[in-house]
């Protein structure tokens, strides 16, 4: 009896709690809130030692007395999200203050801001100024043509967009086809928009077609010709084991004036018709170590007879305004482009946490140019122990012989200091 009375106690005991106490649950804290903001607030401290014997040295120090220089820089980064209904909002603004011993400059670029609007499960569209990711290569994407170029030395910092309009349909399969998506677009050029991305006004159109066919990533890309030379391309990407994927880029241009140095160190230009192409594998460890290798040919790039004259064309300049002037046209018109030669090996790897040293991480990156044989070498170090705080040290260094494209730039090396708090 006595158990009894004990058992209708402990069962009557959180009545008694909840007659006393009202329980309170606040849904709206758990509920999706309709906007995001994420960012970084980032700073970076250079040093430079330049190479007084190189042509892009006499080019941009024609009194050549300077041995090296600094420069400093201040970078915010702003991204936001609004939703409402079926309707988003997107938003990404960078502010950057630049002091250097050629001056100093501030710049707000708003690198995005476009409106995406779904029509049900399978039809969204979207309209402003967006960067797109087209292709599948890491440092270089041959068949993305409505893009800015990548830093090959730094391929994941955020690019400026160019507006557009496009729409995107998306269909889900049960064979060996599993996704389909359509996605044609407008990038419109004038006076007044888009006018970095060609001199030509036009429309612009393009478009890409995504199939996800037996675990096999494709892309296939296109522009008509318009402010620039038509293009088709295709990208692939396919996991060939667990942490082991390959991928590769082919595209093809229409025709399109190179600007040349010839012999005589005159301006002149050159039609070409190119083909370029990308080979790709990344492989990560079961020790946490990132390996990536990419093979780039640029088929419509300099030979190595072009890149000799537009350097001997640098060095003569600084004994005369005049041809200082045409060399720094050349440069303008193409030269002074990052990997203007015809072929590059890219190699970087990333290693987490080395010698169980929690929170640390080391790398590198080696460009070669296999045209001439010079090449970048960055080896990298980076610690993210302080939370949001991610603090990297890199060495960039130069090495080539007279004439060769790293061999010719106005550094030896380049050592960078890097803090960025992210929010």
């Amino acid at each position: 009896m006595k158990h009894g009375r004990f058992g209708l106690l402990l069962f009557l005991l959180p009545a008694l709690g909840f007659a006393e106490f009202e329980f309170d649950f606040d849904v709206g804290r758990y509920e999706r809130k309709p906007y995001e903001v994420s960012g970084y607030l980032q700073g970076t401290a250079e040093h430079f030692l330049l190479d007084r014997d190189s042509a892009l040295y006499a080019l941009n120090f024609p009194d050549g007395q300077r041995r090296d220089f600094q420069r400093y820089r201040a970078t915010g980064n702003l991204s936001g999200q609004y939703r409402w209904d079926d309707t988003t909002l997107n938003g990404r603004l960078q502010a950057e203050w630049r002091d250097d011993v050629f001056g100093s400059s501030e710049d707000v670029t708003v690198q995005e801001l476009y409106l995406n609007h779904r029509f049900g499960d399978r039809l969204s569209g979207e309209a402003g100024k967006r960067t797109l990711r087209w292709g599948t290569g890491y440092a270089w994407n041959p068949a993305a043509f409505l893009e800015r170029p990548k830093d090959p030395t730094d391929p994941d910092l955020t690019r400026e967009g160019f507006v557009l309009a496009q729409g995107e349909y998306v269909r889900s399969f049960d064979g060996p086809l599993r996704t389909l998506m359509v996605n044609p677009l407008v990038l419109p050029v004038n006076d007044d928009l888009n006018e970095d991305f060609g001199a030509k006004s036009a429309l612009n159109p393009a478009g890409r077609v995504y199939l996800l066919y037996r675990d096999t990533d494709i892309h296939l890309t296109a522009r008509a010709s318009g402010s620039r030379p038509g293009a088709l391309g295709i990208a692939l990407s396919r996991n060939l084991a667990p942490h082991f994927e390959a991928h590769a880029e082919l595209a093809g241009f229409g025709r399109r004036e190179v600007t040349v140095v010839d012999g005589d160190g005159t301006l002149d230009s050159r039609d070409a018709r190119s083909t370029d192409f990308l080979l790709g594998l990344r492989y990560l460890t079961q020790w946490e170590t990132t390996w990536i290798a990419e093979y780039y040919h640029n088929g419509a790039g300099y030979t190595r007879q072009e890149i000799r004259n537009f350097f001997d064309l640098a060095r003569e300049s600084g004994d005369d305004p005049a041809v200082q002037r045409k060399a720094a046209q050349a440069r303008a018109s193409g030269y002074g482009a990052p990997q203007v030669m015809r072929d590059y090996l890219y190699l970087r790897v990333r290693h987490s946490e080395p010698w169980d040293l929690l929170y640390w991480a080391v790398g590198g990156t080696v460009i070669v140019n296999l045209n001439d044989g010079s090449a970048s070498l960055i080896p990298e170090l980076s610690y993210t122990g302080i939370a949001n705080l991610e603090v990297r040290g890199r060495l960039a260094a130069l090495t080539g012989g007279r004439n060769t494209e790293f061999g010719e730039r106005q550094n030896d090396w380049r050592l960078e200091l890097r803090a960025r708090y992210s929010f």
